[in-house]
């Protein structure tokens, strides 16, 4: 594991005791290239990114240099390692994007299928929203619940494509798989499920506000 958020390092740490984690930025190519060569892995798995849909589009900059090129020094760490293969975590979003985020992650999977080739591969999953994840709108809206505040909600008529963390793990193991038996590159997503949110709400608290 590679991170730069100190705290969530310790708490990997804690959970999974037999987990290696070491601290790195994508945007810190030297320190990658350093690390990939030292560690030697088999397999990358490049989830780092400018997620919140709203963070990008308020800071397009930040999201350019995170979505894009930290994906393009990661592409370089793994060319330089001879990484067998290496799988760039995606979004529903960049299937037909109209915002920010969504460009960002869709200009990543092109310079993925770009720098494809046999001896190092590099293939992509595309991720709806992840169920209950970290920053996800589950665990905020059950905050709001605990703290005896009302939920926001943006649409009534809002609906999400979701799936659980057990699917999404799945997702990129699948694409482990295929990528070893695969020649050319390839985008992997899965059939997911059409959740409205006020439903989705409801099952939280009966006091929502609607917030436009």
């Amino acid at each position: 594991n590679i991170s730069r958020n100190e705290k969530g390092i310790a708490e990997l740490s804690q959970k999974f005791p037999k987990v290696k984690s070491y601290v790195g930025d994508i945007l810190n190519l030297d320190r990658l290239i350093n690390l990939f060569e030292l560690i030697k892995p088999d397999i990358v798995i490049h989830s780092a990114a400018l997620k919140h849909v709203n963070l990008a589009e308020e800071n397009p900059t930040s999201a350019v240099e995170i979505n894009i090129r930290g994906s393009l020094n990661v592409i370089k760490a793994s060319i330089r390692a001879q990484v067998p293969i290496t799988v760039g975590v995606s979004t529903d979003k960049a299937c037909d994007p109209d915002n920010v985020y969504g460009y960002s992650k869709k200009i990543m999977e092109k310079i993925f299928m770009e720098h494809h080739n046999l001896k190092t591969k590099f293939v992509c999953t595309r991720f709806a929203n992840v169920a209950n994840s970290n920053g996800s709108v589950i665990p905020f809206w059950k905050n709001l619940k605990k703290q005896k505040n009302p939920l926001r909600l943006t649409s009534p008529k809002m609906n999400r494509l979701m799936f659980s963390k057990e699917a999404s793990a799945k997702l990129i193991y699948d694409a482990c798989e295929f990528a070893e038996i695969m020649e050319k590159p390839f985008i992997l997503s899965n059939v997911m499920k059409t959740v409205n949110m006020l439903d989705l709400a409801k099952i939280i608290s009966n006091k929502i506000n609607v917030v436009g």
